[in-house]
């Protein structure tokens, strides 16, 4: 199996092109984008996730997205 680590392409222009296709729900998407928005993710942050997901989806795992709070609770933990 070919992992996203072994793609050059960036996670992020990834995700949105499986978005684009509809391998990514919109509800998901929409979810995704407001979490990250409200965390104040950096560029880095928001990558990392979408490398993230994008393996679990391709290995066939359900993926659930942090509400906001969560997703502000890793941050702050990842940046101390």
């Amino acid at each position: 199996m070919t992992t996203l680590a072994a793609r050059p392409a960036s996670a992020m222009p990834l995700l949105f092109a499986h978005y684009v296709a509809g391998r990514v729900a919109q509800a998901n998407w929409d979810e995704f984008s407001v979490a990250f928005d409200e965390a104040d993710a950096s560029a880095e942050e928001r990558a990392a996730f979408a490398r993230f997901y994008l393996e679990m989806t391709i290995s066939g795992d359900e993926v659930k997205l942090p509400k906001p709070q969560e997703l502000e609770d890793v941050l702050a933990a990842t940046r101390a």
